[in-house]
């Protein structure tokens, strides 16, 4: 399984075989290059599919996501997974409609460099976002 077509299956909320693949990934790249990396991308992919269905304001997860990525590039590992795509496509359309400013991006700054990368990998299927460029000082 190829980053691509992970994209395809989280876009397509197909959650059951995404599940499936990562579990019997033969991609360690994407799907985890051990029992501990799988479960780690497992559970985020799990995470997203938990910010679609709950009443929980989108606003706690990104929060949420901001605080976790403040040391790590990735969502697991040290390049991008499914994890990474999983969770982008469930922030998407709230950074989407947020009305971005200077000081949404400052606080934001770890979910925004980390979407912004995830966004940049040449399987993104969703319409992107631009950001800031400048550095934000306030």
């Amino acid at each position: 399984m190829d980053l691509e077509s992970c994209c395809r299956l989280v876009s397509d909320k197909n959650h059951d075989k995404l599940l499936s693949k990562i579990a019997a990934g033969r991609e360690p790249e994407y799907c985890g290059a051990n029992k501990e990396d799988k479960a780690k991308i497992l559970q985020w992919v799990q995470y997203s599919y938990k910010m679609g269905e709950t009443k929980v304001p989108i606003e706690r997860y990104a929060e949420e996501l901001n605080s976790y990525l403040a040391n790590r590039t990735f969502m697991s590992g040290s390049s991008i997974t499914v994890a990474d795509v999983a969770i982008a496509t469930a922030v998407h359309s709230f950074l989407l409609n947020l009305h971005i400013t200077p000081e949404i991006q400052w606080e934001l700054s770890n979910l925004i460099r980390w979407f912004s990368l995830v966004q940049s990998a040449q399987s993104w299927s969703l319409s992107n976002i631009v950001f800031f460029r400048k550095p934000l000082y306030l």
